[in-house]
């Protein structure tokens, strides 16, 4: 199976009106959130999660990611009949690195794309969360090397687009943190966008900066757009269609094979969390 990766982390964005549960940390509240087991509507499915199994030393949880298919029979007995629903479910295999918070999910299109799984967690979160002052903010970890080849392999530039999250996650590993954690500071902002544009392609860029922030967005703080003209024809790009992911040979996602096999697996999906991590 296809594996993606999701960056996760929480932010301050106001005051809460109540404490954190004991012993949490911001960084927790992503987990506790999907703990409760809720369900969540979007376009018309219901969609929950559950966490079957953690490794010993808390770091890893493994889960399925679920959407309600439920189907409509009729029972036939004699002259009569009865109609009613029998839920099922379809999922998704998920696992979580809460060190270096990265939810690393099944690509499945035929169950869910990738933007329904971060639109249906980000709901799910926000309706455990609201009373806490946190925001939790989810984004794709993308392509490193798209980025920068769509910029080479173009005539022209028209656009270049940044959507970036407030620092809280790389622990200024990254330099676009410095500056975000200043904007941060300086006006509480919980998301900032960049984007600057010329109408006849002829965008300029500072390479060493540009990759502070590519690097950032590309790592899970954020996203980018790219406008770029290309055998004389204008073509847009954007981070979200070009996932980071890695191949996981599993033979078999089913609960049981899971909570038995926990070590296998978490051993399998290191080397994967390692290049989402990159």
């Amino acid at each position: 199976m296809q594996i993606f990766g999701l960056r996760y982390f929480s932010i301050k964005a106001e005051n809460e009106l109540f404490d954190l549960p004991d012993n949490f940390k911001s960084k927790d509240l992503f987990i506790y959130a999907l703990k409760n087991e809720s369900s969540v509507t979007y376009y018309n499915k219901t969609y929950t999660v559950r966490l079957i199994k953690q490794t010993v030393d808390n770091r890893y949880l493994v889960g399925y990611f679920l959407k309600s298919i439920d189907t409509h029979i009729i029972n036939l007995d004699g002259k009569l009949f009865v109609e009613k629903d029998i839920e099922n479910w379809e999922k998704l295999f998920f696992v979580i690195d809460q060190e270096n918070q990265i939810f690393a999910s099944q690509l499945s299109t035929n169950i869910a794309t990738s933007d329904n799984v971060k639109n249906v967690l980000k709901l799910l979160i926000d309706k455990n969360l609201s009373n806490y002052g946190y925001t939790v903010k989810l984004d794709f970890i993308a392509d490193q090397y798209k980025f920068w080849s769509i910029l080479k392999t173009s005539q022209g530039i028209y656009q270049i687009a940044f959507k970036l999250n407030a620092p809280n996650l790389f622990g200024g590993s990254k330099k676009a943190n410095e500056w975000l954690t200043t904007l941060k500071e300086i006006s509480n902002m919980t998301t900032v966008a960049v984007d600057v544009r010329n109408d006849r392609a002829s965008l300029k860029y500072d390479p060493e900066e540009l990759e502070s922030y590519r690097d950032y967005a590309d790592s899970g703080g954020g996203s980018w757009t790219l406008k770029v003209l290309q055998n004389n024809i204008p073509k847009s790009y954007k981070s979200s269609e070009h996932l980071r992911h890695k191949e996981l040979d599993l033979e078999d996602d089913s609960p049981g094979f899971i909570i038995n096999n926990i070590g296998f697996i978490i051993e399998k999906m290191k080397n994967i969390f390692d290049i989402l991590n990159e």
